[in-house]
């Protein structure tokens, strides 16, 4: 992996060593409610990930896009980057990001 933009392949990692085991992930995820329900079965969740290295400019933009920074009044949202801003220059410019997506399967019996 490399810290400096270069994106790993996505790897596929199996949570649990039994079908419907939550292995480890944080409870209230729809594995555990299918489970209870019945009508599924062979729940498997499998997380992938993206190591990925945002520059101070890509970390703003992903920033300026959340509802939580967009809905700041365009003063404080301003400083509140602009003060981003310069934490991540101040300790590399930058931000390691670690994207996760889990996929969650059943079927139905």
């Amino acid at each position: 992996m490399s810290i400096h933009g270069e994106v790993d392949r996505a790897r596929g990692q199996v949570f649990g060593e039994v079908a419907g085991s939550r292995g480890g992930l944080p409870s209230g995820r729809p594995d555990g409610e299918c489970r209870r329900d019945g009508r599924f079965t062979d729940l498997r969740a499998v997380r992938y990930q993206q190591h990925l290295y945002y520059d101070t400019d890509r970390h703003l933009g992903f920033l300026a896009s959340l509802s939580r920074c967009r809905a700041l009044p365009c003063d404080r949202r301003e400083q509140a980057l602009a003060e981003t801003a310069q934490v991540l220059d101040a300790h590399g410019g930058g931000i390691s990001m670690v994207l996760s997506s889990d996929l969650f399967l059943a079927r139905v019996r």
